[in-house]
Formats: C-alpha cells, structure tokens, sequence
C-alpha cells in the first residue's frame, strides 16, 4: 500500500502521521511501514547525534521502517559480503522487507535513536491517542486520506 499526504507548513501533522504508522505496526506485527518526506529519511534527521559513522543519506534508502512498532535500521556490513544476509548497496524494497521479516532482532535502532524519534512523538499520547496503551487502530487506519495498491516487486 502506498499513502501521500499534504502536510504544509505544520510539521506536527507529519509527526502525527509518524505516531499513526508506528502505532499500526505495533497494532499488526505482520505490517512494516517506510516514511519519507521531501527531505528524504526525515526520522533519521531528528536522531541525527545518535546515528552510526556509516549511514548518510546516500546510503539510507530503504534502510529505515517501522515493525511491530519499533524504528528499524537495516545496517550496511562493514566489509562487502562479510555478512551474508546484508546487501553491500542500499537494499531494493524486496531485500529490506526479507531482512526484516528474517532478522527482525538484528535490525532494531539502538536506543538513543529509538529514544529521538519517540520524543518527537510523545505528545500525541498527551493529547488523548492513547489511552491506557490502547489505540483505536480502525480510527487510525481511517485517517490515512490516499491508500493505493503498489507492487512492490
């Protein structure tokens, strides 16, 4: 599935679409989700200090996703093939999406970038989303405005 959104000039509607995409994930551990915006891995720009030496944004493409509701970076390996499951280049979306569903413990966002991303959202909590944990997901899944099919293949 494919969604856009026009967000203007209020960056907390995109954060909020964050929070959404996030709490879906969490919701259905079967789904992952990739967000970006104009400025490209926009979640990897709020944990900036917290990034490995290796991760740029000429090699972040398909890297970064949500699944079951935890930021997930798929890493570069150190040497071209020294580990057989990570592609040496940026992976296509079939790639991220077999390392993710194959080595979902390995690819976890260390805490501190966990921590960034979770600070830029926290305030939907606040704001009532989220009560005792629990989050109408149908109520969620009817805000996204444009889903489209897409293959992805």
């Amino acid at each position: 599935m494919f969604g856009m959104t026009k967000f203007g000039d209020n960056i907390e509607d995109e954060w909020f679409i964050v929070y959404i995409i996030k709490q879906i994930t969490k919701e259905f551990p079967e789904l992952v989700a990739r967000i970006e915006d104009n400025d490209g891995e926009f979640l990897l720009i709020e944990a900036a200090d917290f990034l490995p030496k290796w991760l740029d944004p000429d090699n972040s493409t398909n890297r970064v996703f949500f699944h079951r509701g935890e930021l997930c970076i798929i890493p570069a390996p150190r040497k071209p093939g020294a580990v057989s499951w990570l592609p040496a280049t940026p992976p296509t979306i079939p790639q991220a999406l077999n390392i993710i569903s194959t080595h979902p413990e390995k690819i976890l966002a260390s805490e501190s970038i966990q921590a960034a991303v979770n600070r830029r959202i926290k305030g939907w909590c606040n704001k009532g989303l989220c009560q005792t944990g629990a989050v109408d997901t149908g109520f969620l899944l009817r805000l996204i405005p444009s889903i489209e099919p897409t293959n992805w293949a």
